[in-house]
């Protein structure tokens, strides 16, 4: 996917939700970076929530179940549309609003989170936007948790070909595969190039193509982002909460305050 420029989002987003939900949803890895969002809101007593990036729901749902008040918002209609029909299934009245996290204003939150590498969507210039739209969609002293890859271990030797899946799922009468490899440049822009086979019953498989391209951080440059732009890093962690480590932590989880 080309990164989010303008409050433009390329097509892919929408057409293939119904693939990455298939893929996520359930999943042992959403399953794990959910508890360790909730631990971090326990932690810090949070009560009101803003999802910004919430795609299908994953991290709305999680806590909504668990008590939380949650407004779920993203970029992508084709993905909340996904959120919205698995609300009605399971009767949840969670709000689901249309919106990028760089101008949308909801109102004042004890949290706001980004999960799932949301923000490598953006340019540099894009997230240091969204930080300062999230400041303003805070309670004062709210905190913003979010997640990316970790730069420093995705260049670690030859880690980046851990990235590499081939895996498949199978919803109803259909079966999916997902064959994906990335590459990486000095700018820290992460490539993934993916392709998807969708087989319905004893039909010919479909082929579809993507690509996506994702901003990495160091977790330096992030927090000196976060203090430009008004927050006070409270601390990060693997994204199961795990101790961090500069070249084998894959995904970072990072917890600031609004001053």
């Amino acid at each position: 996917m080309a990164q989010v420029r303008h409050g433009k989002i390329p097509n892919w987003y929408n057409k293939d939700s119904e693939f990455e939900e298939a893929f996520h949803e359930d999943s042992p890895n959403a399953k794990i970076t959910n508890e360790a969002v909730e631990k971090i809101l326990k932690k810090y007593k949070v009560k009101t929530v803003l999802d910004l990036t919430c795609g299908t729901g994953s991290q709305v749902f999680w806590l909504t179940n668990r008590g939380y008040q949650v407004i779920g918002s993203d970029i992508s209609p084709g993905m909340l549309k996904i959120a919205q029909r698995k609300a009605k299934a399971e009767k949840i009245k969670t709000p689901f609003l249309l919106g990028d996290m760089r101008t949308i204003k909801v109102g004042k939150f004890d949290a706001a989170i980004t999960i799932f590498n949301a923000i490598g969507h953006l340019t540099k210039a894009g997230f240091a936007k969204a930080m300062r739209n999230i400041y303003a969609n805070l309670n004062d002293g709210g905190i913003y948790v979010f997640d990316i890859f970790n730069l420093n271990c995705i260049t670690n030797d030859d880690y980046i070909t851990k990235l590499t899946l081939d895996r498949v799922t199978t919803t109803g009468d259909t079966k999916v595969r997902e064959i994906q490899y990335s590459i990486i440049d000095h700018r820290g822009i992460l490539v993934s190039y993916t392709t998807f086979y969708e087989q319905r019953g004893s039909e010919k498989p479909k082929a579809s193509k993507n690509v996506i391209t994702l901003q990495l951080y160091t977790v330096e440059e992030l927090s000196e982002m976060l203090e430009r732009n008004g927050f006070k890093v409270l601390g990060y962690s693997g994204i199961d909460g795990s101790r961090f480590s500069e070249t084998a932590t894959e995904r970072v989880l990072m917890v600031a305050r609004k001053l």
